[in-house]
């Protein structure tokens, strides 16, 4: 019996995980979630009038999510005039212009600022800074 016993537990287990598997399968294909995992978001891009810039190699663009009142925007240049200070400030004032347009009474950060480093195909490197905020009515 002792020597079954650990058998047991083993088969019992492998049980338990393939039943919970399945479940969990059941549960993710029944969402709103893509082909790669990752849940799709509706979400249109928006490009500023005036996107505030002190860098004639930069722009700003948008990503606005209308259901869940969040946004990311994206300040992208050459890596070589790059300035962090820039940066967030063409940024927060792109921000205040999108608060003000779209009547929303404030915004709060949701996960800190990123900046990536990455080179096109023709070897030029630049940077994205980039925010992710949540607006309020």
């Amino acid at each position: 019996m002792r020597k079954s016993s650990p058998l047991l537990f083993l088969l019992l287990f492998s049980f338990g995980t393939a039943l919970f598997a399945q479940e969990a399968g059941s549960i993710r294909t029944s969402s709103n979630i893509d082909e790669a995992g990752t849940q799709a978001i509706n979400a249109e891009i928006i490009i500023p009038e005036d996107q505030h810039l002190f860098d004639m190699s930069a722009n700003v663009k948008i990503e606005y999510s209308s259901s869940n009142d969040e946004a990311r925007i994206f300040y992208e240049c050459l890596y070589i005039t790059y300035d962090r200070g820039d940066a967030m400030s063409t940024t927060v004032q792109c921000l205040a212009d999108f608060q003000d347009e779209k009547n929303y009474y404030g915004y709060k950060y949701l996960s800190n600022n990123k900046e990536t480093f990455f080179k096109d195909s023709k070897g030029h490197r630049y940077v994205q800074y980039i925010s992710y905020v949540k607006f309020y009515r």
